[in-house]
């Protein structure tokens, strides 16, 4: 979740190609957690000598030696790595650090996760990279599979009206410019949080009343507080615990199991909404 938070803070980026590792045993330091996950379902996982503190995803990750977080990188811990490839995102791969790693030789890929599509691109210009362009085709296969059968999985009739929080202090939710909102839109169920001008909004509890959504998603770590919190206030779904308590942490970080893990959020939508909804809702 606090990586989520940080996300927030990263406006869309675009890639830029690294070229292909050609050491044999490359050295790869990665500034973020989604291409982390990726490397690792790459195989390469062995090949990390630093990653951030947020690098938690697989279990082995945790082992890799840190170098500072998302927007706080120690430049020298990086160079310490004596990497032949640093992965992170173009927020961070600038200015000074840019230049370090340029004095030193080291390709950079700087790359950006905001959507299904710069996930998949994302996924290539790693495996490009580190010469994993095969397997790397496989992940992306297999994640465009899972966003095709997400497509109107949740979808009924009248639409189900879902909120989803990102966070609970201040009450942060996923708008429909934000990749939880492109999963949602998919999956056939209607966001209440509307704009598309700021990704993850704060909200009022008036706005959450006005919008009256059938389920609440709950991706905040504090998920007994924030209904809790709700439900005093007088938001109904909170009350008659229409909510989706846990929420799948790979749909939180845009990476090559984000659709697997909307596949499983929308099936918990419907599940939810018809436990206590009864059939008003049939299916189109």
């Amino acid at each position: 979740m606090k990586y989520l938070c940080l996300t927030l803070l990263l406006a869309a980026s675009c890639s830029r190609p690294a070229g292909r590792i050609e050491a044999p045993h490359p050295r790869i330091v990665s500034l973020i957690p989604n291409a982390t996950e990726i490397v690792f379902g790459l195989g390469m996982g062995g090949h990390m000598v630093g990653a951030t503190r947020y690098c938690d995803r697989p279990e082995a990750a945790k082992s890799i030696p840190r170098v500072g977080g998302i927007l706080d990188v120690s430049v020298e811990a990086v160079l310490a790595a004596d990497p032949d490839l640093v992965i992170g995102s173009s927020h961070v791969l600038r200015g000074h650090l840019a230049s370090m790693l340029g004095r030193a030789e080291v390709k950079i890929l700087p790359l950006d996760f905001d959507t299904a599509e710069s996930v998949i691109e994302g996924i290539k210009a790693i495996g490009r990279a580190v010469g994993r362009e095969s397997k790397a085709e496989s992940m992306v296969a297999s994640l465009k599979r899972d966003l095709r059968d997400l497509k109107d999985r949740a979808l009924r009739n009248p639409r189900i009206k879902v909120l989803f929080i990102a966070g609970s202090n201040p009450l942060v939710v996923a708008s429909r410019a934000s990749f939880l909102g492109d999963l949602l839109e998919r999956m056939g169920v209607e966001n209440v949080v509307g704009s598309r001008a700021v990704p993850y909004p704060t909200w009022s509890l008036e706005q959450v009343l006005r919008a009256d959504p059938d389920v609440l998603l709950n991706g905040a770590s504090e998920a007994g507080d924030i209904m809790a919190s709700l439900a005093s206030g007088g938001v109904r779904a909170a009350r008659e615990g229409r909510v989706v308590a846990k929420v799948d942490q790979a749909i939180l970080r845009p990476g090559p199991g984000s659709g697997r893990a909307a596949l499983g959020l929308a099936d918990e939508i419907v599940k939810v909404d018809a436990a206590l909804s009864g059939s008003r809702r049939p299916t189109r």
